[in-house]
């Protein structure tokens, strides 16, 4: 993992917990990945009635041809439900390495958390 994944992901795991507005934690999370260099799309897909909703992401569609790309998704989600996906893909000439993956892996957990809280305390 980079450096600059591994501060993005501390920034992001304070801002799920101080967070209180469902789709603007979604945007905060994608506005704070997108800046990593080394990422050239970020989205959240929520499950809306068995399907995979595009809730927020850093582009309308991915930059380059998906071939050649190193793909991740990420469930988020807690033990008990799950919201949907985390997905990142990496620019053509990086990797994400196992570091990265169990950054991300933190990030959709906590999040799972935070909606199952905001969605119980309506």
């Amino acid at each position: 993992m980079s450096t600059s994944t591994a501060i993005t992901t501390l920034e992001t795991l304070a801002a799920i917990h101080r967070c209180n507005d469902e789709s603007q934690l979604y945007t905060q999370i994608v506005h704070n990945f997108a800046r990593l260099p080394h990422f050239s799309w970020i989205g959240v897909y929520l499950e809306t009635e068995g399907l995979p909703m595009l809730a927020a992401s850093s582009a309308d569609t991915p930059l380059d041809s998906l071939a050649r790309q190193s793909i991740l998704q990420i469930p988020i989600g807690t033990e008990e439900e799950y919201y949907g996906k985390l997905t990142i893909i990496a620019r053509p000439s990086c990797t994400i390495d196992e570091a990265d993956y169990m950054g991300l892996t933190k990030i959709g957990h906590e999040l799972g958390k935070k909606i199952t809280t905001l969605r119980t305390s309506e």
